[in-house]
């Protein structure tokens, strides 16, 4: 059977709302105590590729799977295993696994928004720049947010209280956070880098 563009482009949405589900169904399974924020926070989230089909549609220039596959994927392990199932209380380094994860999804993302905007033909140095000033940004703005919600809901995602009671510095995770991000970031300009060459070399000899 032939799937359609229109279609395929709403494959990591479908994708994330099948894996949401499955969360749901495991964290009811395995929690006698349910938070409905949990339920809420998890579906919400699931939504959050439909972004790319949307905005594709609006105008008329459709974004990569890549893009929403990648987000899609981070979804699910930053927010379905690691808050609703708990893999950043059950595994210690999941935290900035996730961080380092969301600066190469995030990268992706804004190299993307160069092409569409008609600077994709930067030279790579200040196209990379670019990226990597906006995901520094973004992971910012993510600390801000926890600081945040941290203050409205006395949670502690920034684990200052945690800190604040092992004796520990209570910024050491916000910076780790932010620095993990940049490692992501990395990551991408270096692939980016090395198979952008290795597509320029087959150019030259075609």
């Amino acid at each position: 059977m032939k799937i359609n563009n229109r279609t395929l482009k709403w494959v990591p949405t479908i994708a994330s709302l099948i894996l949401a589900a499955g969360v749901l169904v495991a964290y009811t399974a395995l929690n006698a105590k349910r938070s409905a924020q949990i339920y809420i926070q998890v579906i919400v989230a699931a939504f959050a590729p439909a972004i790319f089909p949307i905005a594709g549609s609006m105008t008329k220039k459709d974004f990569s799977l890549l893009a929403g596959a990648l987000t899609a994927l981070h979804i699910f392990l930053s927010n379905g295993l690691g808050s609703a199932l708990s893999f950043y209380e059950l595994i210690p380094l999941w935290d900035l696994i996730m961080h380092g994860f969301f600066g190469v999804v995030f990268s992706v993302i804004i190299s993307e928004l160069l092409c569409r905007w008609g600077v994709g033909d930067l030279k790579r140095p200040a196209r990379n720049f670019i990226i990597f000033l906006s995901t520094a940004g973004a992971a910012a703005l993510w600390e801000v947010w926890e600081f945040v919600c941290d203050s409205v809901l006395d949670g502690d995602a920034q684990r200052v209280k945690e800190a604040l009671a092992n004796g520990a510095n209570p910024i050491e995770d916000t910076m780790t956070d932010i620095a993990v991000t940049f490692v992501g970031t990395a990551i991408f300009i270096l692939a980016e880098l090395f198979f952008g060459k290795r597509a320029e070399k087959r150019h030259k000899k075609r």
